[in-house]
């Protein structure tokens, strides 16, 4: 009775044409979830961008309240209020390193919340213009509110902020992408060496 040489488990296995065309790659598996950076980016961004507005229009009007005409000079209160929007602005737009989500989100609400303005200006008196009244005369700061709510969407503000939110978005996003296809490049590189 003939004995086999090896069982069959201890035999090496055939390579295949899949074996061979991958011979040399390895496995990178997946990424992990993002998620929470979405969704972290587009709470700090619908947070701090009406703030950083708030506080840029604030401080704009101070600054032009407290000088005389065609001469130069800030007030205090008006660089506090442009220092705390601006560093309000650089929070929001680091959170673009880790997800483009939230200056998406923004931008496009900015623009199309923008567009009915000039678009359909006597439909939007009729909406909007009487919460425009009662946020004027509930207080000083719903008056601010108000005026700078105005300013802004009959000058086609909020399209050109909208507009830059969303580049703001598209760059981040594409400056990620070529960071990630660079670092899987050089990964590779040193692989093979």
């Amino acid at each position: 009775m003939p004995v086999d040489a090896a069982p069959a488990a201890a035999r090496p296995r055939p390579r295949t044409e899949d074996d061979i065309l991958l011979d040399g790659s390895s496995v990178v598996g997946h990424p992990k979830s993002r998620a929470a950076a979405h969704w972290a980016g587009v709470l700090v961004w619908v947070i701090a961008l009406p703030l950083a507005w708030y506080l840029f229009h604030a401080g704009a009007t101070a600054a032009v309240d407290g000088a005389a005409p065609l001469t130069f000079g800030t007030p205090v209160r008006a660089l506090v209020e442009l220092g705390a929007g601006a560093v309000v602005l650089a929070i929001a737009l680091w959170t673009a390193s880790r997800s483009s989500l939230g200056s998406f989100v923004v931008g496009v609400i900015s623009l199309l919340g923008g567009v009915p303005f000039l678009a359909a200006p006597t439909a939007m008196n009729d909406s909007v213009g009487p919460f425009l009244d009662r946020l004027t005369a509930h207080s000083n700061l719903g008056a601010s509110l108000s005026s700078y709510f105005w300013a802004d969407a009959v000058s086609g503000k909020f399209i050109a902020f909208g507009l830059f939110m969303i580049m703001v978005g598209v760059v981040s996003h594409n400056a990620r992408r070529a960071g990630r296809r660079e670092q899987e490049i050089i990964d590779r590189g040193r692989r093979h060496d």
